[in-house]
């Protein structure tokens, strides 16, 4: 118990910190240019946002993120209070860029099995064309893509940390056409992710990985920013040696539902569609996304099998209560506190679902991981949330979680189909 309260002492600290700093290290966002000859770039330390560094052209802003969870579930076993108190996020960074040419970031977790996140460099000399190269997350899934620090509720939709793709390193190009009407992304990676991470060594992750990913936004040449519209679609085609899939059915806590254990050899295509609406404080998200699996000379008799099929999808809503417009962000709120004001403030509401089976049309499943019809399983959940952004620092969430299983055998509470969960979560980031 000292441990968790020195944590979140710490954490407090470091927010008033920040806050006590903000004014002290504020300065003009472009250092004056020298009239004359010639001089040499003048290098400045800046506190706005964050700790930066700039000299000309070229910055490199100094970023951490520090969360702390506090959770409670039906799914969780009485006497694993670690299960309960987590330590979510302990991450550090640098991110940069030169002039408009150049943006790069290297970003790491503090004691994961998994440390380096995204590691990239970007160089774009037109907007119509870009090249990024590194590690970092493939053109998959809005939510997926949404940073952690960013996300409306505190755990991203079940179907997006599971079925997309996640990080990776590889090779992407991609820009905007029309203004911002089109924007496209496809890049080559070395597998299919860290969401399909073989975690054991009978399990088996995708080869090399193809992803394309193009975006539509019909209304992006308005003067107004208050109000944005988007719809997407997305692919991804990899090919898994012989082995058991690493995927498994996780439900919004990461408790399993469905096991990883079905035999696979062949190719795993992923498709996904998007979209979202920001108009003034509200917002409108939903996607869906499927995933299918070859099982090639997987059965009892060396035949092939129906694909494996895995797919789920969401629908999620946001009003900003205080008056924030949600497509310019809520993270610098018109009234923070301190500051003259309490923050903003912010209701969110989620439905999702996502189901594991196979492709064949009849027959009765079974749990077999070579089953030519396997017993399917689904998790529905429904999530309430509330948001309070304090200030450009400093954020708060609660998280209320009703959840569905549909065979509860192979779910986390046996006993009973329907169940309920709640975290709160404390985040400062610089």
């Amino acid at each position: 118990m000292m441990t968790r309260a020195m944590v979140i002492a710490a954490l407090v600290g470091l927010s008033q910190a920040v806050l006590a700093g903000q004014e002290t290290f504020d300065v003009p966002r472009r250092p004056e240019a020298t009239k004359g000859a010639e001089t040499a770039a003048e290098t400045k330390f800046v506190w706005r946002e964050y700790p930066s560094i700039r000299s000309g052209r070229f910055r490199i802003d100094f970023r951490a993120r520090f969360a702390t969870d506090r959770k409670w579930s039906d799914s969780l076993a009485a006497d694993v209070d670690d299960e309960r108190f987590d330590i979510a996020r302990r991450r550090i960074g640098v991110a940069g860029s030169f002039g408009n040419l150049v943006d790069f970031q290297i970003e790491r977790e503090i004691k994961n099995d998994v440390p380096w996140r995204d590691v990239y460099i970007d160089v774009r000399p037109k907007r119509e064309l870009g090249v990024q190269v590194g590690k970092f997350k493939m053109p998959f899934s809005l939510d997926e893509n949404t940073s952690a620090t960013n996300l409306d509720f505190i755990n991203r939709s079940m179907v997006a940390s599971t079925l997309s793709p996640g990080r990776d390193r590889g090779v992407m190009v991609h820009g905007r056409l029309g203004g911002r009407l089109i924007g496209y992304e496809g890049g080559v990676f070395l597998h299919d992710g860290n969401n399909a991470l073989a975690n054991d060594p009978g399990e088996v992750q995708g080869d090399r990985t193809t992803a394309l990913r193009l975006t539509i936004e019909p209304i992006s040449n308005r003067k107004s920013r208050d109000d944005d519209l988007r719809f997407a679609v997305a692919w991804t085609g990899s090919d898994l040696p012989e082995g058991m899939s690493a995927i498994n059915g996780e439900t919004p806590l990461h408790a399993h539902f469905f096991p990883s254990n079905l035999w696979v050899r062949g190719a795993r295509r992923r498709i996904g569609g998007e979209l979202q609406w920001r108009p003034g404080p509200y917002s409108l998200k939903a996607e869906y996304i499927r995933m299918t699996q070859q099982r090639l000379g997987q059965s009892v008799t060396d035949g092939d099998l129906p694909d494996a099929i895995s797919d789920g999808w969401y629908v999620s809503g946001t009003w900003a209560m205080t008056g924030e417009a949600k497509s310019r962000g809520l993270e610098s709120p018109n009234r923070p506190l301190p500051g003259g004001g309490f923050g903003a403030i912010e209701l969110a509401a989620r439905v999702e679902a996502m189901t594991f089976g196979s492709g064949a049309a009849a027959g009765e499943g079974t749990k077999s991981p070579r089953s030519d019809v396997i017993l399917r399983n689904q998790d529905l959940a429904t999530t309430f949330g509330v948001n309070w952004y304090v200030n450009r620092w400093v954020k708060v969430q609660g998280n209320i979680i009703r959840e569905s299983i549909e065979d509860p055998s192979r779910g986390p509470v046996p006993s009973r189909p329907v169940f309920w969960s709640s975290v709160l979560r404390f985040q400062v980031v610089l």
